[in-house]
């Protein structure tokens, strides 16, 4: 290890990644998702936030995306399955299967699925004129091996 660098002691992993995202972070008691103010995220291709509640104990935590009309996330992929909640706008989801064959679904308001893990997918905003906002939040599997 480098002398000159000192260790880094303590650092919870998940909010020194989300630092370095410089996505907007929300966190209260409760809070209203189609108010949550969002930047441009580069990783994801749109606009997004994250969201925490608190008390959470790094187990409530999710994540907002706002879709311009006509635009796309970037391809993603995560080793943990994502429940999605469309909270306004309309659009659609592309799939891709070990395989490589593309199953695709549309979405509305109100609309709730879940991306598979280890899955490669986009979210679409195939309107001309509204925005899409999702509510996206990570699932973890615990597993107790014996």
């Amino acid at each position: 290890m480098n002398a000159s660098v000192p260790p880094r002691i303590g650092i919870d992993p998940y909010l020194d990644w989300l630092k370095n995202e410089n996505v907007p972070v929300v966190e209260d008691f409760g809070v209203h998702l189609p108010a949550v103010e969002t930047r441009p995220w580069a990783r994801l291709g749109v606009e997004g936030a994250a969201v925490h509640l608190k008390g959470r104990g790094d187990f409530v935590s999710m994540f907002v995306l706002d879709l311009a009309p006509g635009t796309a996330t970037s391809p993603q992929r995560h080793l943990y399955e994502e429940v999605i909640y469309v909270l306004s706008g309309r659009g659609s989801t592309v799939i891709e299967s070990p395989d490589g064959a593309k199953h695709s679904f549309e979405w509305g308001p109100r609309s709730l699925f879940a991306i598979p893990l280890n899955t490669r997918y986009r979210h679409f905003n195939g309107s001309g004129t509204e925005r899409a906002r999702l509510g996206k939040r990570p699932v973890t599997i615990w597993a107790c091996v014996t």
